[in-house]
């Protein structure tokens, strides 16, 4: 069963970006990376983004220059409601934040887009090379985030996914 037309993402890579955040988030929830209560249990992205500024190095290589960059030049869109209507803002994150902080909190945007159905309406967004673009770098960017905090990779890959 298909739930994309043919006209749509790549259903592959968008199941790619899919498991691979969910694995994500379910590492940094067992590791020391969870915020919450009694009542809810969610990833702290913004603890872990800190704690990995000085290990990420988006130089490693040129793929992981290139995803960073990308990210940088041209980042996910977010929804936004202006006068009723949703619409799409450029903003990005606060400039007094590091650039790995950015760009997690970019990769995030994503998968928000994608979670939350910002992706779905065509009228509304119809980039479908630059959305595959924004997944395959974010896939690249959290690749990079796993290789620098051992602790959080060893849950992702015992992740039952």
């Amino acid at each position: 069963m298909t739930y994309l037309s043919e006209t749509d993402i790549n259903q592959t890579l968008v199941l790619e970006f899919f498991l691979m955040i969910s694995r994500f988030e379910f590492a940094l929830k067992i590791t020391k990376y969870a915020k919450g209560d009694n009542n809810r249990a969610e990833p702290d992205w913004a603890k872990y983004a800190k704690d990995i500024c000085e290990q990420f190095n988006k130089n490693k290589t040129k793929e992981l220059l290139n995803a960073c960059e990308f990210y940088l030049q041209n980042p996910p869109k977010k929804q936004v409601l202006v006068n009723g209507a949703l619409d799409w803002s450029k903003t990005l994150p606060n400039n007094n934040t590091k650039e790995p902080e950015i760009l997690i909190s970019l990769v995030r945007r994503v998968r928000n887009n994608l979670f939350h159905g910002g992706k779905y309406n065509a009228q509304l967004h119809d980039e479908t090379a630059r959305n595959e673009e924004l997944l395959k770098a974010g896939i690249i960017i959290l690749q990079e985030c796993l290789n620098v905090s051992p602790d959080v990779k060893q849950a992702f890959d015992g992740a039952a996914i």
